[in-house]
Formats: structure tokens, sequence, C-alpha cells
């Protein structure tokens, strides 16, 4: 069956459940919660755990009327929960709040040409619900129709009131302005120019971030993976394409174009770094150096673990190739950890460590610096997703209100 063909099938398929749903809402009734001083209270809860009135009026600057009043309604909403009293050595001893993580609640989108995948999660980054689909077109106007179908199908069935939704965090493979919210170009979709971010507010009435994968990987990995207890880190992406998410003192770095990390076409060995870690790439390569074909990741990592000497050349080759990309990038941007994502960072633990030992005599010329942690990503292929959530999550508790 064909890809079209297929993808026709399923549209019908979930059409009529999508006539029942209302294609068209608002997620602006979470305006409350997007005021300045609403928004420094929950941060402050949000990194503290918990705190009284006085210490929120402390932190936030606000006065401690004000505080009240505003968990006042924070409560009646359940934003926000009472947990206790602190200890006292005298007096009466304060009340201490939180915030309710499964009340607040963030959208994450994946885009892809193959599989659109969208998730419901608490701002702890916990996944609660789940859908994908198969774009029935990649026409934007078309394809974008069909997302918000879906979107509010997904809102429905997770059974979470609209008013909960804080934002919408998109996740894609390209190019992209994330300060207009637009897809610059991606080759994945055959895409230019679209201004996604703003399209979907206009159908959501939510406010949406985008951003290309590899940052948003790196933003999963900085918040709910391997790198929660350091300020930079350099995220290289090694599947739908090679590219670097880099965080500097937990700034994203994107560049004035939105450039910044696009590494595939850096030049490596005899050719560029998207020839060695590319795996349709390195697939390729290996058909026309045996006249095989590889099917699938698994049947290649049968092969490297026979010791098929094509497959172990281009083994090799990888470990070189991502071994320049991070000496590079450790001596241009000194940075604490090095995660390397996608295929070779997770299917094989063998290869993360050769490439460490591949990159320690040159590290560690640097003698008065600590050398960076280079390590497998821990959330392997839900990174994505995961870091579209996480776009939301570092606009609203990490950035200055």
């Amino acid at each position: 069956m064909s890809k079209e063909r297929n993808a026709s099938e399923i549209y019908k398929k979930y059409t009529k459940a999508r006539r029942s749903v209302n294609p068209e809402g608002s997620l602006t009734s979470t305006g409350y919660l997007r005021t300045v001083n609403v928004i420094s209270v929950l941060r402050v809860l949000y990194k503290e755990g918990s705190c009284s009135r006085s210490e929120l009026s402390k932190f936030t600057g606000i006065s401690l009327p004000t505080i009240t009043r505003i968990l006042t309604e924070l409560l009646k909403k359940s934003y926000v929960v009472p947990v206790g009293h602190e200890q006292s050595s005298g007096g009466r001893r304060p009340e201490l709040f939180r915030l309710n993580s499964n009340q607040l609640m963030i959208i994450g989108i994946y885009l892809r040409s193959s599989e659109v995948i969208l998730s419901v999660a608490n701002v702890d980054g916990k996944i609660i619900e789940k859908r994908s689909f198969i774009p029935f077109s990649l026409i934007p106007e078309k394809f974008i129709n069909e997302l918000v179908k879906e979107l509010w199908l997904l809102i429905k069935g997770s059974g979470i009131e609209e008013e909960q939704l804080v934002g919408i965090g998109v996740a894609v493979a390209g190019v992209v302005d994330n300060k207009l919210g637009t897809i610059i170009h991606s080759n994945n979709l055959s895409w230019n120019n679209v201004a996604i971010g703003k399209l979907l507010e206009e159908r959501t009435g939510g406010t949406v971030i985008v951003e290309n994968d590899a940052n948003s990987a790196a933003l999963a990995e900085l918040w709910f993976g391997c790198a929660k207890e350091v300020s930079s880190l350099v995220y290289l992406k090694t599947d739908t394409g090679v590219g670097a998410g880099l965080i500097c003192e937990r700034r994203l770095i994107s560049g004035p174009f939105g450039m910044a990390g696009e590494i595939g076409n850096l030049p490596v060995l005899d050719g560029v770094v998207d020839d060695y870690l590319h795996l349709p790439s390195v697939f390729r390569h290996f058909e026309e150096l045996t006249g095989e074909r590889v099917l699938d990741e698994k049947q290649f990592s049968q092969l490297i673990k026979e010791e098929h000497p094509v497959a172990q050349r281009l083994y090799a080759e990888a470990v070189e190739a991502l071994t320049r990309v991070i000496v590079f990038a450790e001596a241009f941007l000194g940075t604490e950890m090095v995660v390397i994502g996608g295929y070779w960072g997770t299917a094989h633990p063998q290869f993360v460590q050769d490439v460490v030992d591949k990159c320690r005599p040159y590290l560690h010329k640097n003698q008065w610096k600590r050398t960076p942690l280079i390590v497998g990503s821990e959330l392997g292929k839900e990174s994505d997703l995961r870091g579209a959530v996480g776009l939301v999550i570092h606009q609203w508790f990490e950035y200055p209100v």
C-alpha cells in the first residue's frame, strides 16, 4: 500500500470522529495566569517547591496583601494547594503552599512529514495523554486544518479543561525563527516561510512557541533528562537530520537567523557531518560499498555486533566525525555537558564510550579546565516531543517576566 493511500485511509477513518468535536475553540481563558505578578508567584513555587506568603513576598518583591489576593485566586482554581505549616520557634506557624503540577497543562507537538505526534503534559513534563496521525496533505493550510482538529480531539480525550492549558510548544526539523514562530525552511515538510505559530494562535487562542527539533531536544534534556544539574550543554541530534541544540547559562542560543547549531554541512574527514552521522546517508554508503541494502536501525546494529567489516568502518567514521564536532564545540563554547541523541546516542552505549575515549586526549590538553561530561540521551525517541513541552516550561519558568 502506498504512503499516500495509507494516509488517505487513516484520514477517512477519523473524519467521523472529528465532526463530533468543535474544530475551533479558545485557550484564552488562561489570561489571568499570564499576568506578571501571577507568573512571578508560580515561578517561585515551581523553583522552590513550597513557600509561605512572606517568602513569596520576599522572593518576588510583591507586597504581602497582593500575594494573599493572588494565592486566594490560585487556590480557588486549584493551581496552588496548601501543604501544611513551617516549623516555628513561637507564635503562629506560617502556612506553606506549592504548585499543583497536575492542574497546569502544556500541549507538545512534534511535526514530521511521516507522522505528527501531539501530547498533553503537566508542568513537571509528565505526559498525560498522547495521540498521533499521518498527515493527509503537507500543503500548509490543509496540514494546519488537520492539526487543529487533532489538537481539539486530544484535549477532549484527555479530560482536562481548556483553561488549564498554559501554552503550546511545537518542535520541527528545520530552520526556525523562534521570535516570529515561523518555519523558515524544513526539508522534512518541504515548507518555506510558514508562520505556523501565528496560524495556530489564531485558530486556538493559545500561546504558541515554535523551535527546531535539536533545540527542543536540548531543552528536554535540561528540564527532564540528564542535564538537569548543569547550566550549559550541547545536544547533538543524529536521527531525522544532524544538528546541535546549544544552551549556555540556561539560555537557548539560536542565533540571529535561527541557524546556530546547523552543523550538518560542517566539513569533516572526506565529506560533511551529515555523511557520517545521518543514518540514511550511512545506509546509502553501506550499499555503495557492498551492494547490499540496510533496511533499518536494528539490522545495522546487528551488522556492527557481528563485526561486518564495512559496518565497522562506518561505525569508526561516525566516532571520528562526532569526536571532531565535540572538540570544536568545546573549544568554542566551553560547555559542561555534551548529550548525544538519536540513534548513535541511544542504540549503542559502546559508541558513546568510544567517542569519550577518542575525545579524551584532545580535551585533556586544557588542563586548567574541567572537561565536559559526554553522555547518551536519557530520553531516547521521546526527546523531541518532551522538548516541545520543554519550550513552554522554559519560557514560563526560566525567562524574565
